[in-house]
């Protein structure tokens, strides 16, 4: 097949298989997005065929966040409120499907023993570093690294600009503690209550936005908006402590030199 045979027979099964279907393929939109995704082949796509592999390729990435989320909560011995938390989180990124160009997933020793083998992707075990037990998944969505802490105290959103030093740490480091992550800085969002409603406007005050067709958020009220402000007081302090507890950590490991040199 020559390569312009290629690129026609690429456009019309992007834009006549739908995505149900292609979630079934992952081998077929690897391929794809290895072929297609970025360099000269993504340009001479057609713009719903583009379109198209871009919900093809979240769609596939955003399984696996869901599969995990999906394990995490029938094999971990969860408290209530940490599975409300969990189930509240794969909801929210649902309406992110078709943005998820990456997936990098951190599992600490006890869900990494747990789950085991039952989920494919880019998965790592995750450096114990005294912080509490999470899981950690980092999504790429082209011009940002979202990273995603799913328990334990702070538990919150990191937002990170796609540049060549952060693709290294976080999708090119072979091991990653949540104090790493932590102090490679970032902007960082809440989880506390009505959070989903302000992290949807902060990931759109970055240019992420939620698939099309997504249901717009309701307008809380005053006493819940009073609420959340009460809530996220004690949250801001945490999340300083935590981040003065990172550098700490950092500062401790990072080998002294010594200005006294003995002349010989």
């Amino acid at each position: 097949m020559s390569n312009s045979q290629q690129i026609k027979a690429v456009n019309h099964l992007l834009t006549n298989v739908s995505n149900d279907i292609a979630s079934n393929y992952s081998l077929l939109v690897d391929w794809l997005r290895h072929n297609y995704r970025n360099g000269e082949n993504w340009y001479k796509l057609s713009d719903p065929a583009r379109q198209r592999l871009r919900e093809w390729i979240g769609g596939i990435n955003y399984g696996d966040f869901q599969k995990l989320v999906n394990l995490i909560l029938n094999r971990l011995d969860l408290q209530n409120f940490e599975s409300n938390r969990l189930c509240s989180r794969r909801n929210f990124w649902a309406n992110y499907s078709n943005r998820f160009e990456r997936l990098r997933i951190f599992l600490p020793t006890t869900s990494k023993i747990a789950i085991g083998y039952q989920i494919e992707g880019d998965i790592d075990l995750l450096e114990d570093d005294g912080s509490d037990p999470t899981e950690v998944c980092i999504f790429d969505f082209g011009e940002w690294f979202v990273v995603e802490f799913f328990r334990g105290r702070g538990g919150e959103t990191r937002l990170f600009p796609k540049n060549s030093t952060n693709e290294q740490i976080l999708f090119g480091e072979s091991t990653l503690s949540v104090k790493r992550i932590r102090c490679l800085g970032g902007d960082k969002h809440d989880h506390e209550f009505l959070w989903q409603v302000f992290s949807r406007i902060w990931l759109a005050n970055n240019g992420i936005l939620p698939n099309p067709n997504t249901q717009p958020s309701r307008n809380p009220t005053t006493s819940q908006l009073q609420d959340r402000e009460n809530r996220l007081e004690r949250w801001k302090r945490e999340i300083e402590y935590l981040e003065w507890e990172a550098r700490a950590a950092a500062n401790k490991n990072t080998p002294k030199i010594s200005l006294n040199s003995k002349s010989s």
